[in-house]
């Protein structure tokens, strides 16, 4: 009897775990179920940081450059200055052609050239499905640390007279205005920037 309970609890535990690694769901539009997916996109390669990217996201100039959105204050200004939205608006097309794409969005504090990130977050498609992998950028001072990514069926945008707001919703019938905030300002925040490439 015990080998038996103990061959049970063994099966049991394997079970449980491939399980909990193994979760995948999609997003069905119609009958509006929502779901997980762990799944590597293709386009993984690009949104994996190591020590080079951390400081090029730190790096203003290299960040306008390399496409990422940016939304900063300079030194002890709490006036907004936001660069490279329009990257963002190409990934939502993008998405909603059922495209493959990626974007980077830094958010922080401009100091000589530097960037003080507060907040990274990086988003990539395989046209079907947004995945989010956000960045801790205080335990760490040489590196930032992906958290779990999370998962979307639908990227909104909501344009008012004044301001502009995107966000991540966790289904295809959530109100665009009603998602999970990924950045707002105010449209007289957008700078022009003509990116070198």
């Amino acid at each position: 009897m015990k080998k038996y309970t103990l061959v049970i609890s063994i099966v049991t535990v394997v079970l449980a775990f491939s399980g909990c690694t193994n979760i995948k769901s999609s997003r069905d539009g119609t009958d509006n179920k929502s779901t997980v997916s762990t799944k590597t996109l293709t386009t993984q390669g690009k949104s994996d940081l190591n020590k080079a990217n951390i400081e090029e996201a730190r790096d203003f100039k290299s960040s306008l450059n390399n496409g990422s959105v940016i939304m900063v204050s300079r030194d002890n200004s709490n006036k907004l200055e936001v660069y490279n939205i329009s990257m963002l608006d190409k990934f939502i097309e993008s998405f909603n052609n059922h495209k493959e794409g990626y974007v980077r969005i830094i958010k922080g504090t401009l100091v000589n050239g530097k960037i003080l990130v507060n907040s990274l977050q990086e988003l990539e498609s395989d046209g079907k499905i947004v995945k989010n992998v956000g960045y801790d950028c205080y335990s760490n001072k040489d590196t930032f640390t992906p958290v779990n990514p999370n998962y979307f069926p639908k990227i909104g945008k909501s344009d008012t007279k004044n301001t502009l707001r995107y966000t991540l919703c966790p289904t295809t019938q959530t109100p665009d205005s009603e998602g999970a905030l990924l950045i707002s300002f105010e449209k007289n925040s957008i700078k022009n920037y003509k990116i070198n490439r």
